[in-house]
């Protein structure tokens, strides 16, 4: 099971703060990314619902080389437990950003050297069956696919130094494809 920093490094994990590069995602990153998924739960609680989401979550196709995952909260849960306990493992909390990621915890593998997100929405909420249903479309559509990537190719050479500008911009194309997903 891939767990720790030298072997996300060897698997092409990691990218430095606020820099947008793309790469193929591949069974290595699913794998991480399941190792992650595992971490997670056995510190929150077995029974929680996590996913891995994104790109990062569809071999083949370009991505970010930072593991995404969603974390489904239920009524009652205690943020400031969460957060504390994640705390343990390296996570840091970074703020609730609302409709664009809800709370949002990352995972450096070193300062500055971010290897995972980890997307803290309501379980079964707007957020939650959308980062599933783009996630399930992509990939089951070549179609959709091609038509992220190419958004993705042309952000980022536009924004190479701006990750927020990178994913503001994914906005439109993110609409589009929820719109034809089922």
């Amino acid at each position: 099971m891939l767990s720790d920093v030298d072997e996300w490094a060897a698997v092409g994990l990691g990218l430095d703060y606020g820099v947008v590069e793309l790469r193929r995602t591949t069974d290595e990153w699913l794998a991480v990314g399941s190792a992650l998924r595992e971490r997670v739960a056995a510190m929150l609680g077995a029974d929680r619902q996590l996913e891995q989401i994104g790109s990062s979550s569809v071999v083949g196709l370009l991505a970010k080389p930072i593991i995404d995952l969603a974390f489904g909260l239920v009524a009652g849960d205690d943020l400031a437990r969460i957060t504390s306990t994640l705390a343990t493992d390296g996570w840091v909390y970074r703020g609730d950003a609302g409709d664009s990621g809800g709370h949002v915890f990352v995972l450096d593998s070193r300062p500055r050297l971010r290897v995972a997100h980890l997307h803290a929405v309501d379980l079964g909420g707007t957020q939650w069956v959308n980062y599933l249903r783009l996630r399930d479309l992509l990939r089951a559509s070549p179609t959709a696919r091609q038509a992220y990537e190419d958004v993705k190719v042309r952000l980022a050479a536009q924004h190479p130094d701006d990750r927020e500008a990178y994913t503001n911009g994914k906005t439109d194309i993110v609409t589009t494809l929820l719109a034809t997903a089922v």
